[in-house]
């Protein structure tokens, strides 16, 4: 295990705790554009929210004049895992709490059957420290409450983000308070129990977001997930450590695949990784941007894209369904953007694909958790539709193990 903790003297480079890093200007609005100095919350940009479309500010760096190639010759040599793109990450490497996450591999996934099938890879996020793509965030999130001082991390989460935020705490020193609903499985919640967390229950899951915020205000904790009853997105810094699912792709491919498809809840992953994929074509290291698919559960962005809405709406759910990580009955302004910059497409997911692509997906020796199998149920509807071929390469982003979910186990489910 490595990591390093933010101490008052400046760094090596001449960073000062809590100061930003060079290339970083500052949050944009993903929506209007607005800009805002860094800031610690997770409530999005003000004008938008009271104009009643609440929508995510994200970081904005400046590349203007940064030698791409030369960039990507150094990413290269090094071998840091996530925080080998340190460049663009929101903390000073010196300052990282890393647990060696990412640097996953992709795997190529048969093809079932006959026909012009795309060439489909596996982005294998199950290898991160704590079996889930949730590390990216939590490395990059929790790095930056220490650097600015926190003694107290607070978020909610209905299972991986959870053990996530309980690791990189306890690796930091940090305490972390998760507020759950009291039907979190029970291997998520021993795993945050074991790592020094502590769990805090809701009535429900709209309830998680009323007790973070009176806690925190009340308290003092810095909150790293949303808030909102109408979702927006968690805390910035977080999203920023998603970019590098796209560095990695690119690193390993050679340039951009044609499309991705991504397990999508409120899409803090989503819209990190296609952060990265804008950057890296401002850099000029890739020749064209991916079209990104979003596999969601519920149709709440296939909805506002057919009726053109600008917020997504919140769906009906299914109490019994066993896809808890993208069980958000409304999606963000934020994934919805991601879709309309890429020309990307929503596919909602029932649950029995989902059933059968986490069966697929074990036949080949890919163990996923329920909701993860969403990127292959989205990639499988787009073939039979034709919108994808076989002239296609398609990056599928497989989020976490199926380990964490035994409920979901043949035999249990």
């Amino acid at each position: 295990m490595s990591f390093t903790i933010a101490g008052e003297r400046s760094d090596d480079h001449g960073f000062a705790r809590g100061t930003a890093l060079p290339s970083l200007r500052g949050l944009r609005c993903v929506r209007c554009g607005t800009r805002s100095s860094l800031r610690a919350d997770t409530e999005g940009c003000r004008r938008c929210r009271a104009e009643g479309v609440p929508s995510a500010l994200l970081a904005e760096h400046e590349l203007s004049g940064t030698d791409g190639r030369l960039l990507a010759e150094r990413w290269s040599r090094r071998r840091d895992g996530m925080w080998s793109y340190r460049e663009l990450l929101p903390v000073p490497a010196e300052r990282a709490v890393t647990l060696r996450e990412g640097a996953t591999p992709l795997v190529a996934l048969p093809a079932p059957g006959e026909g012009d099938l795309p060439e489909t890879l596996v982005k294998d996020e199950r290898r991160n420290p704590t079996g889930s793509f949730k590390d990216r965030f939590y490395s990059a999130a929790i790095s930056w409450a220490a650097w600015q001082g926190t003694r107290t991390v607070a978020l909610a989460s209905s299972g991986n983000a959870a053990v996530s935020a309980a690791a990189y705490s306890a690796a930091a020193g940090l305490d972390c308070v998760v507020v759950a609903t009291p039907d979190i499985g029970a291997v998520w919640r021993d795993l945050v129990e074991l790592h020094g967390g502590r769990m805090l229950y809701a009535v429900d899951a709209a309830e998680r977001w009323d007790i973070l915020r009176r806690e925190a205000g009340e308290k003092g904790w810095s909150v790293l997930t949303n808030t909102s009853a109408v979702p927006v997105s968690s805390l910035w810094a977080g999203v920023e450590g998603y970019k590098t699912l796209a560095h990695e792709i690119v690193e390993e491919l050679g340039d951009a695949p044609d499309a991705v498809s991504f397990p999508v809840s409120r899409g803090d992953g989503f819209a990190g990784m296609w952060a990265g994929f804008r950057e890296l074509f401002e850099l000029g290291l890739i020749g064209a941007l991916p079209r990104m698919i979003a596999a969601e559960r519920y149709p709440s962005l296939s909805t506002a894209l057919r009726a053109g809405l600008e917020l997504p709406p919140e769906q009906p759910v299914d109490p019994e369904s066993l896809a808890s990580s993208i069980g958000n009955p409304q999606a963000t302004v934020m994934s919805l953007r991601v879709l309309r910059e890429s020309g990307g497409t929503a596919v909602a997911c029932s649950e029995e694909e989902l059933r059968a692509a986490t069966r697929t997906l074990a036949h080949s020796g890919l163990a996923a958790e329920r909701s993860s199998a969403a990127s292959l149920v989205a990639v499988e509807r787009l073939c039979r539709s034709g919108e994808l071929s076989g002239r296609d390469r398609v990056v599928q982003v497989l989020t976490s193990h199926a380990a964490h979910q035994p409920s979901a186990l043949p035999g249990n489910s």
